[in-house]
């Protein structure tokens, strides 16, 4: 390489100034290895997330896209063959390329299973930096590539099909290969029924003649140059009735030697006069392809539009309505207004930088003119959309489309922003209806516990938490988290709560924590559900002064012992709903003043941030924390939680401690 050709690191890096990356995930359950390929791969300057365990990545992929999946091939669980294949089972994953990471060349015949699988490469460890970052950066480009190009051959369809003037593609037979749904209503036919049909078949019988000239002519023009018939054609529909119609042909480049098509366009001349044919075949021409124009640049417009107010709430999603509507239209003011039912309406006024809620002053007049245009939800006005323009201007007939078009999406994303605060709340509401409405009291150990939902731009999930007292006077809890969000999450965990409570009470509550999440996975199984999730069931003995617990998939408790020490409580299976698993019992002796903190990820977890981090960071609050529990869940809550807004997870903590 010579000095001056640009390394891997500075073309990714330049890739990444000029397009969008998704991120690469990183699997591998030994943290030193994590932090291997997060040094090598930094140059690149990749978004990169990690994953300690296949099962952990799964989850990952439930609510992210990566760009590339770099997989260690043996791990402890559901090892890198396993993971994959499972990745490759899911739609929303198929085309996700991923790399396997392998330590050993005895490895190579899992690796080349793996293929099988889906895989497209495997890197040897100890990773070679310059090799695995060539190879995350082709991968990743061409993973770029395969989605823009998706993108791009989506709007080629589109522009093909809302053409307003016939459009055919023709193979070297001159069999129609495609035709849009204007030369389809040309015809009075179906386009899916002209597949296959010769063009001459539609063209009068006197005209097939000039029809062959034509086509042979186009075919005989380098691609692209447009070929115009030298006479006007008259097209057949169904009934036999006759429309003269301009045809202009180009031939398309093909791969292939002597496979050349050719795209014919139908314009429409029966309304024209014969004396103005050849001043009306340009007029259609030019108004044809002005029509396009204005067309695509609608329709990016309209995209543009639509994808800032995509998953906004309410409130954000007015205000930046108005603020996109301002800026496009380049007004002095635009505002929005929402009626809403027994309610106060909301109002939201952009004007430059300043963005008002519920302006107290009409301020109708700004010295212009007002357009508005009304907010329909199935056909019933909820509000309205105005814009406010300068002294002297107006808004073109295709501004007002295009606001006409805006005010359309806007009252759509309303209302899905609506029914998405409905759906939050009924299944907080469920959800907390469903959680014990007080904690049970026992000699010798003291309780608290806490739940708090995931902000409101974000659904509910499935975190639960259960106490109660065994016929033996011993205390079971357990806390669980079900994958997924919104009112089917919450009612699948009132569901697994009232079994897990059921099979830990039966048999006068004599089974093990392990006995218990056993009999949980199985029943799970025998039904045929197919929803994940991790729990983690535990019974406090104070009078023999142990703790035994079971686990399955979900984050270790956490232990402070009475002199201030803190460790977490490894060990357990992985996650239920899956296969069929033999749940061991975990057992630890605990004295007065020991402290056991449990909790669903959501007070763990943060985005873009290492899973550690977070465990650290909720040591660190517990060691430092008050000793009655109730203090202490506040404390920890303080110190671990962002934000309401920015909180995208359900949040649950339940503390014990042995008094």
């Amino acid at each position: 390489m010579s000095a001056s050709s640009p390394s891997v690191a500075e073309q990714a890096q330049q890739t990444l100034t000029s397009v969008d990356v998704l991120p690469i995930l990183l699997v591998d359950d030994r943290p030193e290895n994590l932090r291997v390929l997060l040094e090598v791969l930094a140059p690149l300057g990749y978004p990169i997330q990690t994953a300690a365990s296949g099962r952990e990545a799964l989850r990952l992929l439930l609510d992210h896209d990566f760009g590339l999946i770099l997989l260690d091939v043996r791990m402890p669980g559901l090892d890198g063959l396993e993971t994959a294949q499972m990745i490759k089972g899911r739609p929303r994953n198929r085309d996700t390329p991923i790399v396997f990471l392998t330590a050993a060349r005895d490895e190579l015949g899992d690796v080349i299973r793996g293929y099988g699988a889906g895989a497209v490469d495997y890197v040897l460890k100890p990773v070679d930096p310059e090799v695995l970052r060539s190879k995350v950066a082709v991968f990743a480009e061409l993973e770029r590539g395969r989605r823009a190009l998706q993108r791009s051959e989506g709007f080629l369809r589109a522009a093909f099909e809302a053409a307003p003037i016939g459009k055919t593609i023709l193979d070297a037979q001159m069999r129609i290969v495609r035709s849009n749904p204007a030369f389809a209503r040309m015809v009075g036919r179906e386009a899916l029924g002209l597949r296959t049909v010769a063009v001459a078949e539609l063209v009068h019988p006197d005209d097939r003649a000039a029809l062959d000239r034509a086509l042979g002519a186009a075919r005989r023009t380098e691609p692209g140059a447009l070929v115009e018939s030298d006479v006007d054609l008259r097209l057949l529909d169904a009934h036999g009735t006759e429309l003269w119609v301009a045809l202009v042909t180009s031939s398309i480049e093909s791969l292939e030697e002597g496979d050349t098509m050719l795209l014919a366009q139908w314009v429409d001349l029966s309304a024209r006069r014969r004396a103005e044919q050849a001043r009306a075949e340009l007029l259609v021409e030019q108004a044809a392809r002005t029509h396009a124009e204005d067309l695509a640049a609608h329709l990016t417009r309209l995209q543009e539009f639509s994808g800032a107010i995509e998953s906004l709430s309410l409130e954000p999603l007015l205000a930046e309505i108005a603020r996109r509507v301002r800026e496009m239209f380049d007004a002095q003011c635009a505002e929005v207004r929402l009626e809403r039912a027994d309610e106060q309406p909301i109002e939201i006024r952009v004007t430059g930088e300043k963005t008002e809620l519920n302006p107290i002053d009409d301020a109708r007049s700004i010295g212009g003119e007002w357009v508005q245009m009304p907010l329909r939800i199935e056909g019933v006005p909820v509000g309205l959309l105005r814009v406010g323009l300068a002294r002297g201007r107006s808004l073109t007939a295709s501004d007002q489309s295009l606001l006409f078009d805006m005010a359309e999406r806007a009252a759509l994303s309303i209302r899905r922003a609506q029914l998405h605060e409905q759906e939050h709340r009924i299944a907080v509401e469920l959800q907390r209806g469903l959680l014990p409405k007080e904690l049970p009291v026992l000699e010798g150990l003291e309780l608290a516990a806490h739940y708090q939902a995931a902000g409101l731009g974000t659904e509910a999930g499935g975190d639960w938490y259960d106490a109660f007292v065994l016929a033996g006077g011993s205390l079971g809890v357990v806390v669980g988290d079900v994958a997924g969000r919104g009112v089917t999450a919450a009612s699948t965990m009132g569901q697994l709560r009232s079994v897990t409570r059921a099979f830990a009470v039966a048999g006068e509550g004599e089974r093990t924590p392990g006995e218990v999440l056993t009999r949980l996975n199985r029943h799970q199984l025998a039904l045929g559900q197919e929803e994940l999730f991790t729990v983690i069931y535990a019974i406090f003995d104070a009078r023999s002064g142990t703790v035994a617990w079971a686990n399955a998939g979900h984050p270790p408790p956490l232990l402070r012992t009475a002199g201030g020490e803190t460790r977490y409580l490894e060990g357990g299976e992985g996650l239920t709903g899956i296969e069929e698993v033999i749940y061991e019992e975990q057992r630890l002796a605990v004295g007065s003043g020991d402290t056991v903190v449990f909790y669903t990820d959501g007070l763990v977890e943060r985005r873009g941030e290492s899973l550690d981090t977070g465990l650290d960071r909720l040591r660190a609050a517990v060691r430092e924390g008050p000793t009655e529990p109730r203090e202490l869940c506040e404390h920890i809550l303080r110190a671990t939680l962002p934000p309401a807004a920015e909180l995208h997870d359900d949040v649950t903590a339940l503390i014990v401690r042995i008094s």
